[in-house]
């Protein structure tokens, strides 16, 4: 998965933990509930005809215990709600198109009244399944007093962001991760004047690594460790599936015609050839942290460019940070919708509120009862013997079920301490794309956005301007001016 949020989690990163989720987990998949069957231990009689069963679709990777379901829904019961929960599986491959056909016939057929909506990788699959007709636009639900508590749930800038021209057809992802590039200084090489007057470029750190002396030619100066998903902020832009939104100009663009992206990737690729920077760099794959350990804390570098929040090896008395002003882009990330053929709205309603808005319930969902089958350890979740639960541990579920801010965390998640408010604050005063909501249609998205990425993998080579000059060509023959005349025409529809 290629973008599932602002600090975006690779391919290679999302089967590894897959890997180690499938072996850690704390249930095994026989003891999940069935897809078409309800558990026995789920709680509530489904012979009473006045509990109602809400159905959420998730993948098949995603865990849910029975006992802590069965807990759940009693809980639910004995706070004199009249529905219970029912967690039904299916299709484990999220990258793959079929994913949001299997989520359409799961909505369609009313087989479902929630579901996870998968990601958008810069496809057509989210975009298609928005399109499809089986998601309930909410935008009135929400603005409404029965939707009061799910609305307060998430901040109001994740609304706007999760809107798809004009409609609000998902409820926002609420991954908790810091977003953004930020810029670490050593001041060892680099003085505080110097740093004090950077003005947050890529050129001024080229001009501070011209004239800054260097005693170790053999390490590189800079540390380059973002991908074109964050390096938008350095140039004032969204790009995705094949296209550049540009901020100041408040056109769309062809990336490789804009003077904005190439100027970027030109000064990296003169940095590669300065020995700056290491040839190998890739400017698509994001390389986290530990992957430069030994680069980072030996402190042999002038600068490290990074998205996300800085490293604990960047947290030392020599290293000055500064943050290059941030914006939260358009692309729609992981979210949860619901069915347009649910007979159960209210029920719905009241029950998302209650899942995002109570912190108990998810809790018990995920974990069980506090001090009896979980409990706290430095207000991290661990087992009965202490035993820490790592990040990849709860990852998949958290993110199928949207579970992560009304949630205890467990070892390696952000926003520790007053989770919600910690949330809220952080986004809360982040901007927002002026292209939030708007997601152009046009079936070249899936090839445009493919050609798109294989140019940016293929920057490793010497022969840039060879690259660039290529992957024009390819863009032009898969419809890139037809594409981008289709989503310019739109854009002005959507600002009318």
């Amino acid at each position: 998965m290629k973008r599932i949020i602002q600090k975006a989690i690779s391919t290679a990163l999302i089967s590894v933990m897959a890997l180690s989720f499938a072996s850690c987990s704390q249930t095994d998949v026989s003891q999940t509930t069935p897809v078409t069957e309800q558990s026995e231990q789920s709680g509530q009689s489904d012979e009473d005809p006045d509990v109602t069963t809400i159905t959420f679709a998730v993948p098949e990777y995603c865990r849910i215990d029975d006992k802590n379901l069965k807990l759940f829904n009693d809980e639910l019961a004995k706070d004199g709600y009249k529905y219970r929960l029912q967690v039904n599986t299916f299709a484990d491959n999220v990258e793959d198109q079929e994913y949001y056909k299997s989520i359409e016939n799961e909505l369609k057929s009313g087989k479902a009244d929630v579901a996870f909506l998968g990601e958008d990788d810069g496809s057509s699959g989210l975009i298609d399944l928005f399109n499809s007709g089986s998601l309930l636009d909410i935008d009135e639900v929400i603005s409404s007093d029965k939707g009061k508590a799910l609305y307060e749930a998430f901040p109001k800038t994740f609304w706007e962001r999760v809107k798809f021209n004009g409609h609000t057809y998902s409820i926002p992802s609420a991954i908790p991760v810091k977003v953004g590039v930020f810029a670490a200084f050593n001041k060892n090489y680099v003085s505080d004047e110097v740093i004090e007057n950077w003005d947050g470029s890529l050129e001024g750190i080229y001009k501070i690594i011209k004239n800054t002396k260097w005693d170790d030619e053999k390490t590189p100066r800079l540390q380059y460790l973002i991908s074109y998903n964050d390096f938008g902020n350095m140039i004032g832009c969204d790009i995705q599936a094949g296209l550049l939104y540009d901020y100041d100009t408040m056109r769309i663009e062809n990336p490789l015609e804009s003077e904005k992206f190439i100027s970027y990737i030109k000064l990296l690729n003169q940095m590669k050839t300065d020995g700056f920077i290491p040839k190998s760099v890739s400017y698509y794959a994001n390389t986290a942290y530990d992957d430069e350990k030994d680069n980072l804390e030996s402190g042999k570098f002038l600068v490290v460019l990074a998205a996300g929040e800085p490293g604990e090896y960047l947290l030392k008395d020599n290293i000055c940070i500064k943050q290059v002003p941030q914006c939260l882009p358009s692309m729609i990330a992981t979210s949860i919708g619901i069915s347009k053929n649910t007979t159960n709205l209210d029920a719905v309603i009241e029950f998302l509120g209650l899942l995002y808005g109570e912190e108990k319930y998810g809790n018990l969902l995920l974990y069980g009862k506090l001090n009896e089958d979980y409990k706290l350890k430095d207000g991290y979740v661990a087992d009965m013997d202490g035993t820490e639960r790592q990040y990849f541990y709860n990852y998949y579920t958290k993110s199928s079920l949207n579970l992560f801010i009304y949630t205890h965390p467990v070892n390696g998640e952000d926003f520790v301490n007053n989770r919600k408010e910690a949330y809220f604050s952080y986004y809360d005063s982040m901007t927002l794309s002026p292209f939030a909501g708007f997601h152009p249609i046009n079936d070249k998205r899936g090839v445009i956005s493919q050609d798109f990425d294989e140019f940016m993998d293929c920057l490793t080579s010497n022969n840039f301007d060879e690259i660039v000059r290529k992957y024009s060509a390819k863009l032009k023959a898969d419809g890139m001016d037809e594409y981008l005349s289709s989503a310019r025409k739109q854009w002005e529809e959507y600002n009318k």
